[in-house]
Formats: structure tokens, sequence, C-alpha cells
């Protein structure tokens, strides 16, 4: 156990050292601070410092070369595994556009060092910009998320939280997208169709509960490089309130645990976000720290 408590010092994502060096790194943690894409409850521009936060009480547990002993599966976990928090990166307020190609600028530079990006939102416009930056990489892309957003340019909107699947689906490095845990009235008819039109895998939240988690992975189709994005709101808000669009009917913690445990077993995972975490909804925390769990849970699969 580190001898820093959890509440001593600057909170670093796991208590992992900030640095812009990227010699000897297998893991760079990098916030994007934006929700500039927000249409309702805004404030998730506070989400990566709220996760670095919720991260401490389990960073003084983790070991560089031990890694963090997992007393569920009675294993150490991220043994080995060379961890930075690369900070944030840089946005301008209104600027949209230009914040999300900075996003992808920041996350190539990992990417061409062959450094495994986890990217703390931030709403879900993000994601766009972080897919964009695997030039040329051949991929399927996995969506944990109660919405499908693929919301139609003829909004006027062509860059918001409400359409960052819809961009993603656009790439041509993108093969295909399943989105799973889909529920609620956010998914007006169109944005349903535009979603199948582009050749989206849906499956409800409803539907992956009735037939069963391993039934939801089998749907995912085996691929060399899957990115994961998830949006906090597919958890259900009794256990995660704290985001901007909460609809009921979400996944518990132990499920999502489950679905990312297996999901690396379909190919191989290339990085992945968790966006849509809004602290100003949840003063407890509780959201953050799910958050965070889930990242540990698949990056220790990830790294196994």
């Amino acid at each position: 156990m580190s001898d820093e408590l959890s509440f001593v010092g600057i909170p670093t994502f796991l208590k992992r050292p900030f640095t812009k060096n990227l010699e000897n790194v297998d893991v760079a943690i990098i916030g994007a601070p934006l929700d500039q894409g927000v249409m309702d409850r805004p404030g998730t521009r506070f989400g990566p410092r709220a996760l670095r936060e919720a991260s401490q009480m389990w960073g003084a547990f983790l070991q560089p070369e031990r890694g963090m002993y997992d007393v569920e599966l009675n294993q150490f976990i991220l043994k080995d595994t060379r961890i930075i928090d690369y900070g944030d990166v840089t946005v301008v307020p209104t600027l949209c556009e230009m914040n999300l190609d900075a996003i992808t600028h920041e996350i190539r530079k990992l990417v061409n060092r062959k450094i495994f990006p986890i990217v703390l939102g931030g709403d879900h416009s993000i994601s766009f910009a972080v897919v964009k930056a695997f030039k040329n990489v051949k991929m399927i892309v996995v969506q944990f998320d109660s919405h499908l957003d693929f919301l139609d340019d003829s909004s006027g909107l062509s860059i918001s939280h409400a359409n960052p699947m819809k961009r993603i689906a656009e790439l041509e490095s993108v093969e295909n997208i399943t989105q799973i845990g889909i529920r609620g009235f956010g998914n007006p008819v169109f944005m349903a169709d535009a979603a199948k039109k582009a050749g989206s895998k849906i499956i409800t939240a409803e539907t992956a509960m009735k037939q069963g988690l391993d039934w939801v992975i089998d749907q995912v189709p085996e691929a060399e490089n899957i990115y994961v994005t998830i949006d906090i709101d597919v958890i259900d808000p009794s256990q995660a309130p704290g985001t901007g669009t909460p609809e009921p009917g979400g996944f518990t913690y132990l499920q999502m645990r489950e679905m990312l445990r297996k999901l690396p077993y379909k190919g191989k995972i290339i990085g992945f976000d968790v966006v849509e975490v809004n602290p100003l909804y949840d003063p407890c925390q509780l959201t953050a720290q799910i958050a965070v769990r889930l990242i540990i849970d698949l990056l220790a699969k990830i790294r196994s």
C-alpha cells in the first residue's frame, strides 16, 4: 500500500504521476473537460476532475510493480502496467470544433507512440474526436449508453453530445457500431432510423436484461480492433445520478462490470472513454466512483 493516504497530495488519476513525458508508458489517462456539446444540463466539463478525485481511495492501493489486489478475483491486477496522468486537453470556451480538433491532436500523439489512451469526459461529443485520432485504423465501436446519439443534421447541430455516433459512423475507418443499453424517450424514431441505416446493432436495456449479458456480448462481432465508449447514463440513475440526461431502467454496476470483462474476448481494445459524468448532480461522488471502478475493471481485463 502507498504511504500516501487518499486525501493527501495532488489528485492525479489513481495517484499516478502527472507527466507529459511519454517514454516507457503503457497507459495514459487524459481529460477532455468539454461540455459545449450539451443540449440540456451543463457541468460535464468538471467530469475529469471529479473522476480524478474519486480515484484517490483506490490509488493508494496500487503498487507500481505488484499492482492492486482484487479480492473478488483473488489476484493482483494492473501488474507491471506503467500508467501516467497526461493531464487535460486545453480547451477554449465556445470554440467547439477547435476543441475537438485539439482532442484529436493530443490523442494522436499517444496513438502514434502505441500508448493506450483512456479519455475522461466531458460530454459525449468528445468520442468523435478521439476515434478520429486512430487514423487509418480499421475498427468497430461498442457504445454503452442510454441514447443512440444519432441526431440528424437538419437540427443545425452537426457537433453535439446528441450525435457523436452519427459522426463516428461516417468515418471510413469504422466498420460497424454496437449500441448497448438504449432506452427512454430521448431516442426519437428518426434517430433510430438513422442508426439502423448506418448499420448499427441496437440492443435495448430491457432486451439485454431479458436475454442475459452473455447474449449481449455474443452480439458484438469479433474484430481486430475495438474502441469502447461508455456514457455513464447507461447505469441506472439510482446508482449513478450524476449525469445530465438520466434515464430509469439502466444497468447496475455489476452488470456493466460483467459485460466489460467479457468484451476483450471479442478483439483487441485499442482505447476507451468514459463520458457524461456530471458532478454537479451528485455531491456524494457515487457516479464518479462507479465510473472509476469501470475504468479499472476494463483496463485490468485488457492488461491481463
